[in-house]
């Protein structure tokens, strides 16, 4: 067996060249245009549009109370016809000073038939322009006339009530009209008007209806969000006759907490375990920091480890920093950070090694169970919660650790104004000086009340808000926790099986595909029993941790996606431990990079067995458990049959050439043991294992459907060379630009996993396994960018942004006498 010694992974520089791409891709099949008579059908339109020209007219002679103003605008919904898709993008304009402006867009089912309702800001400047569309529509003599997908496939044209701007799925219905309610408002920013002006006057309308509003405010690149308090009438009465109003939702009201159970031990084996805790840390350590209800610091275990200056609360003055968990919960914060430092505490009290610490701990107390509140803004909040210990020590590198959640959010993957706002903590911000981040959110639980709940629940009910977010690395639970006393428990069998779901794990499988593959990976969450029926949680099948109440009951029992969060957390801290400089960006990449699936997970089969799934088998298996189990030996260390190579690169995927345009593709070609895999590894099957990670600006709001609206600001995609192809039919397949005219490219792909399901989110991973033969050659790796709104919304001007990624590539040959990690460690002399 060859050496298995820790060996550093290889960090990489060079190896790489920019040129100029040109995307391969089409424009894709266009949707079909339904079939009118024109003339007809286009008066029709002519007409609704004439109404609503003549209703603009009749509101500018309406009085209006004192004080109260309206812009000179309308709102108006363009509804389509059933099983037809307008032509979105025709609702934008990317004039800076529009006359139109596309404000959100509605997908309705109804029965088993799909229409969009879409709702558009107009002035009389705009209702000109549509009109005109629709006369060149009627006076066409082509055979296609002028506007044809725009105006066919609309079925009419009406007045946007206050409920067209309610971007709620039916599960949240609109307030009634007195009803006085949260509002989240979405109000849309305007380019080169000042933005205190506008703020101004719409509290002053607000104030004059006696409308409530918080303090905090989110921005976006094209939206500010408030939380108001109002009734609808109030609502239409004040903003609803400004222009700038974009979208309504629901704010979020609670947050997870989870039920766990008291467990006493003996004091000296509690006295012992401290005395093989070795503290490794100084003021300038990593920090896990925890967002939660509070940290109990006094603990034995966690004061060495959390300082008095390193707990920070939203409200200290009324809520302290303590934890705040109440009743038989052992304080929800505090086993939090039991778990992310020293992991499972059961495996720590059996074991007799030292435990050397080489991180601290955080605690930002941002929720308050015991002290209710009207709904808080935990977008704002979060991004306050996350800025009080970077203000206290600016210097110090950080994870976050976050295992709060809303379960009546997150409906099918849509951004949220939380999940968008932990986007943007995790991108930075250069101009503030603020750094990207690394931030690890708990999917959310499900709550079974039977047995017969389990599984079925967990794929129907979605991973909770904001674990939606893009960027962070969210965190759902297996368990391969199995073993309990028959004695005091019988008649009894377990819920989960050893390496499979874990009981309380959310997954995305009802999600709409656009979105991010969530979870992204599963750590432990503990395991049930069914005891005749009942729900029971046994001791031994759940994790242990640090109880709030040190002085009379030191340890706790825990578990969920809470516990497998903080573990997370823990895998991450040892990992920067060991590699420092690593970009944030590569720290994730390298943990989901290391993940497996259990063959619990794959229903027995084997790994290669996944390229044969189905498309909803793959699709499962992704959404239910993201990329597996993650293995902290293979992301810390390389071994000698086993080659991990490391690039941390800069691109600038968009240039400005009259139009947006694409600019820059990345082609590696990499250090490889070509000698060894073609002649020791011939015959033999390896695996070629690459994953790319970035982050994302993000930029939200319900109007995904129209092209011009991604809700991230660039993508990025990787494709390799194929067994057999020579690097000049590789550039040409993958970069339209080095082809000559009328040349076509190649396609085809031989990846287990597959681009329409790995190219979803911000980070992508897809692994092949075959001959050391074919493997041999494929050490070309082309990187390139895909549409983001740094290309589509020109007007923002961010389309010459340069954005990071982390490329992970590893060579994983079988346990055979062979070592494919000297000769290229050889070459390069770097260590990460």
């Amino acid at each position: 067996m060859a050496d298995q010694s820790p060996l550093r992974h290889i960090k990489i520089e060079g190896y790489s060249q920019t040129d100029e791409f040109v995307s391969p891709r089409g424009g894709g099949k266009q949707p079909p245009i339904r079939v009118r008579e024109r003339g007809i059908h286009g008066s029709k339109i002519q007409e609704h549009l004439n109404n609503i020209k003549l209703e603009f007219e009749t509101l500018k002679d309406v009085e209006l109370p004192n004080g109260i103003i309206r812009d000179d605008a309308i709102y108006v919904e363009f509804i389509s016809e059933f099983d037809f898709k307008p032509a979105f993008d025709s609702f934008h304009s990317d004039a800076k000073t529009s006359k139109y402006e596309l404000l959100n867009i509605k997908e309705e089912l109804i029965d088993g038939k799909v229409r969009f309702r879409i709702n558009v800001m107009l002035t009389e400047g705009g209702i000109s322009h549509f009109l005109s569309r629709v006369n060149d529509y009627i006076s066409s003599e082509t055979e296609t006339p002028k506007h044809n997908r725009l105006i066919s496939n609309l079925e009419s044209i009406q007045i946007a009530t206050l409920k067209a701007f309610w971007t709620e799925p039916n599960e949240n219905p609109f307030p009634d009209e007195e009803e006085v309610v949260w509002w989240e408002v979405w109000f849309r920013k305007k380019l080169d008007i000042d933005h205190t002006s506008e703020y101004g006057k719409i509290i002053f309308q607000l104030g004059l209806v006696n409308a409530e509003i918080a303090d905090k405010e989110l921005v976006f690149p094209e939206h500010y969000i408030k939380l108001i308090k109002a009734s609808p009438r109030q609502l239409s009465e004040s903003i609803y006759l400004l222009d700038n109003l974009a979208e309504l939702r629901k704010p979020k009201e609670t947050a997870d907490f989870f039920t766990t159970f008291n467990i006493s031990e003996k004091e000296d084996a509690f006295n012992e375990l401290q005395s093989r805790i070795e503290n490794k840390t100084n003021e300038d350590s990593l920090a896990i920091c925890i967002l939660d209800a509070g940290v109990q610091r006094q603990h034995p275990l966690l004061k060495d480890f959390i300082a008095e200056n390193s707990l920070f609360s939203y409200k200290r003055d009324d809520w302290g920093t303590h934890d705040s968990g109440s009743g038989i919960i052992g304080g929800h914060g505090t086993g939090m950070a039991g778990l992310a430092l020293y992991g499972d505490l059961t495996t720590a009290m059996a074991s007799t090694n030292n435990i050397q610490i080489y991180h601290q701990l955080e605690s930002v107390k941002f929720i308050n169970k015991p002290d209710p509140h009207d709904p808080e803004f935990y977008g704002a909040v979060t991004i306050e919660a996350v800025n009080s210990p970077i203000v206290s020590a600016p210097f110090r590198p950080r994870i976050y650790c976050m295992a709060v959640t809303d379960k009546d959010q997150a409906f099918y993957g849509r951004p949220s104004s939380w999940s968008s706002a932990i986007d943007k903590i995790t991108f930075g911000n250069e101009d503030e000086n603020l750094e990207k981040q690394l931030f690890f959110i708990s999917g959310g639980n499900i709550f079974l009340e039977n047995p017969d709940d389990f599984l079925n629940k967990n794929f129907y009910e979605s991973v909770h808000d904001p674990a939606q977010a893009f960027n962070a690395i969210t965190v759902g639970a297996y368990t391969e926790m199995d073993t309990f006393d028959f004695e005091e428990f019988p008649d009894s069998k377990l819920l989960a099986e050893k390496g499979g779901m874990s009981p309380s794990n959310s997954t995305s499988v009802i999600w709409e595909n656009d979105w991010a593959i969530k979870p992204d990976l599963v750590m432990e969450g503990g395991n049930l029993i069914n005891q005749r029926g009942d729900i029971v949680a046994p001791h031994s099948l759940q994790l242990l941790t640090t109880h709030k109440d040190y002085r009379t009951t030191l340890l706790q029992t825990f578990s969920d996606t809470s516990a497998a969060t903080a573990l997370a957390a823990r895998f991450a801290a040892q990992l920067k431990a060991e590699y420092p400089d690593l970009w944030p960006e590569s720290i994730r990449a390298l943990m989901i990079h290391s993940a497996d699936w259990t063959q619990a997970m794959l229903g027995g089969k084997n790994i290669k067995s996944v390229e044969s799934f189905n498309k909803q088998e793959k699709r499962n298996l992704l959404r239910s458990f993201g990329y597996g189990v993650p293995n902290l030996k293979k992301a810390l260390y390389s071994a000698q049959n086993s080659l991990t190579l490391i690039a941390e690169k800069e691109i600038t995927p968009y240039r400005k050439e009259g139009n947006i345009k694409f600019n820059d593709i990345h082609l590696f070609e990499l250090p490889w043991p070509t000698e060894i895999l073609q002649e020791t590894l011939g015959e033999t099957d390896v695996k070629l294992n690459i994953t790319i990670s970035y982050f994302i600006e993000p930029n939200p709001g319900s109007r995904k459907y129209s092209n011009k609206f991604s809700y991230q600001s660039h993508g990025l995609r990787f494709n390799v060379i194929k067994p057999g192809e020579d690097n000049e039919t590789f550039q040409k397949r993958v970069n339209k630009n080095t082809r000559e005219e009328g040349e076509v490219g190649f396609s085809g792909e031989d990846w287990i996993i597959k681009e329409q399901y790995r190219n979803k989110g911000s980070i992508h991973r897809d692994f092949w396994i075959g001959s050391g033969a074919d493997l041999a050659t494929r050490n070309c790796i082309a990187v390139y960018p895909v549409s983001g709104w740094y290309r589509m919304r020109k007007k923002l001007e961010k389309y010459d942004s340069t954005i990071r990624y982390s490329l992970i590539v590893t060579i994983e040959a079988p346990e055979v006498e062979v070592d494919i990690y000297t000769p290229i460690r050889t070459l390069i002399p770097i260590e990460v």
